[in-house]
C-alpha cells in the first residue's frame, strides 16, 4: 500500500480502517524521506499523529456510526409492519403471549412422606445450598494447573467425589419428591441426571482405567468423561432469575437469525464461486498468503478462505497475494492471459474490498441487531412489557395460587407486586408501605372467602 495517488491512498486508509497490517504501514510512512530515495529510520515520527487521529475518527466513531445506523434501519423495518396497528407494542406482547400460553402443570404429591421432599426441593434456602455447591465445584475446576503436586491433586479428586455425592443425593432427592415420570419431563432435570450418572462413570473410569486399554486408549477415555464436571457449570444456567432471563433472550434471537445466515450462506457461496473462476489458477506458495491451507482450488477452500477474510485476519495480505503478476501453477491454463506467470487480476482489489464491507460492516451486525432487539428489556424504558415479564409472573403467581384457582389471599398481593419487577410489579426496591398504598389506589375487588 501507498500514497502515489488518491486510489491507492484511499486504499490503504480503508485497509488502516480496518485495523488489519496498519502499523507496518505507520512505520513505513514515519521512514519515507522523499521521493525516489530510500527510506531513514524514524525520518518523521510526527506523521504518526496523522494515523492515530485517522483511526480515532473514522475507526472508532464513523465506523460504529455505521453499525449504529444498521441495527436502527433493522428495528424499524421491523416496526413498520405495526405501523398502522391500534395496539401497542405492550398490549401486542400480552396478545401473543395469550395465543401461546400453555397452562402449567405443577406436580404436588398427596404422600405426606413424599410432600416433605417436595417442599424441600422447592424451598428457596435448598436453591441457595445448590447454588453455592455449584459455585464451590466451579472454583475447584479453576484452581488446577500444569504440573500441581500429588497432594494437590489427590485433594481435587476427593472433592470431585463429595460433590458427585452431593449432586447424587440431590437427584435421589428429587426423584422421591418428583417420582421418575414428572422428574424425566423437566429437561433441566434430565440433564442433572446425565450430569450425575457421567461424574459417576468419571470415577469408575478413573479408578479403574489401565485393565484391558492401552494407556493411550484409557487416557482418551478418562479425559471424555472428565468433561461432565466442566458441565456441572451450565447448571448454573438454571439457577438465578437473571441467568434464566439472558439465557431465553439469547434462545429467541435464534428464531430470527436463520434468515440472517441464510443471507450470509448466499454471500459465501456467490464469492467463493467468483473467487474460484477469477484465482483459482494461482500458484500455491508457502511464502504467500496463497498456499496449500489458503487458496481457491475448490469450493471448501474458498469458503475458508472468505470466513477468514471475514474475520479480517489479514484480508489485505489476500488481496494483494492475488493481484496481477502472479505466477499460476503448473500445468494450468488461464482464459484471461496469455502468460503462465500472470494469474491474478486487478478485479481481486473490487472483489475483497466489496466482500469485507458486505460481509464485515453490514451482514454481521445483522446478527448484532437481531441480538440488541431481543434485549429490548436492556436497551430501551424499562416501560416496554416483553414476554420475560409475563414468564416471571407466571412462575411467582404459580407460588402463591398452587392449585390454580385463579385467586391468591390478599394479604400475599403485595408481597408477590414486590416480588414482581416492573412493569407488571413493583420490583424489590419499592417500600412497603409505598406498595400497600399503590394497591388500596387500584381499588381491586375482593372475594370474603
Amino acid at each position: 500500500f501507498n500514497f502515489d495517488d488518491v486510489l491507492q491512498g484511499m486504499m490503504a486508509l480503508f485497509a488502516v480502517s480496518t485495523f488489519e497490517g496498519w502499523p507496518g504501514l505507520l512505520y513505513r510512512a514515519i521512514d519515507s524521506h522523499a521521493e525516489d530515495v530510500g527510506p531513514i529510520y524514524n525520518y518523521r515520527v510526527v506523521i504518526s499523529i496523522f494515523f492515530i487521529i485517522y483511526i480515532i475518527i473514522i475507526a472508532f466513531f464513523m465506523m460504529n456510526i455505521f453499525v449504529g445506523f444498521v441495527i436502527i434501519t433493522f428495528r424499524e423495518q421491523g416496526e413498520a409492519e405495526f405501523k398502522n396497528c391500534e395496539l401497542n407494542k405492550n398490549q401486542r406482547q400480552c396478545v401473543y403471549y395469550a395465543l401461546k400460553a400453555q397452562p402449567i402443570k405443577i406436580y404436588i404429591p398427596k404422600n405426606p412422606s413424599q410432600l416433605k421432599f417436595w417442599r424441600i426441593i422447592n424451598s428457596s434456602q435448598f436453591e441457595y445450598i445448590m447454588f453455592v455447591l455449584i459455585l464451590g465445584n466451579t472454583l475447584t475446576l479453576a484452581v488446577q494447573h500444569y504440573e500441581q503436586s500429588k497432594l494437590f491433586t489427590s485433594i481435587m479428586d476427593i472433592l470431585n467425589m463429595i460433590f458427585t455425592v452431593v449432586f447424587t443425593i440431590e437427584m435421589v432427592i428429587k426423584l422421591m419428591a418428583l417420582r421418575a415420570h414428572h422428574y424425566f419431563i423437566d429437561p433441566w432435570n434430565s440433564f442433572d441426571a446425565l450430569i450425575v450418572v457421567g461424574s459417576v462413570l468419571d470415577i469408575a473410569v478413573s479408578e479403574f482405567s489401565g485393565g484391558g486399554n492401552s494407556e493411550e486408549n484409557a487416557r482418551i477415555s478418562i479425559t471424555f468423561f472428565r468433561l461432565f464436571r466442566v458441565m456441572r457449570l451450565v447448571k448454573l444456567l438454571s439457577r438465578g432469575e437473571g441467568i434464566r432471563t439472558l439465557l431465553w433472550t439469547f434462545i429467541k434471537s435464534f428464531q430470527a437469525l436463520p434468515y440472517v445466515a441464510l443471507l450470509i450462506v448466499m454471500l459465501f457461496f456467490i464469492y467463493a464461486v467468483i473467487g474460484m473462476q477469477m484465482f483459482g489458477k494461482i500458484a500455491l506458495r508457502d511464502h504467500t498468503q496463497i498456499n496449500r491451507n489458503n487458496n481457491f482450488q475448490t469450493f471448501p477452500q474458498a469458503v475458508l478462505l472468505l470466513f477468514r477474510c471475514a474475520t479480517g485476519e489479514a484480508w489485505q495480505e489476500i488481496m494483494l497475494a492475488c493481484s496481477p503478476n502472479r505466477p499460476c501453477e503448473k500445468g494450468s491454463t488461464h482464459e484471461n492471459h496469455s502468460s503462465n506467470e500472470d494469474c491474478g487480476s486487478q478485479f481481486a482489489i473490487i472483489y475483497f474490498v466489496s466482500f469485507y464491507m458486505l460481509c464485515a460492516f453490514l451482514i454481521i451486525n445483522l446478527f448484532v441487531a437481531v441480538i440488541m432487539d431481543n434485549f429490548d428489556y436492556l436497551t430501551r424504558d424499562w416501560s416496554i412489557l416483553g414476554p420475560h415479564h409475563l414468564d416471571e409472573f407466571k412462575r411467582i403467581w404459580a407460588e402463591y395460587d398452587p392449585e390454580a384457582k385463579g385467586r391468591i389471599k390478599h394479604l400475599d398481593v403485595v408481597t408477590l407486586l414486590r416480588r414482581i419487577q416492573p412493569p407488571l410489579g413493583f420490583g424489590k426496591l419499592c417500600p412497603h408501605r409505598v406498595a400497600c398504598k399503590r394497591l388500596v389506589s387500584m381499588n381491586m375487588p375482593l372475594n370474603s372467602d
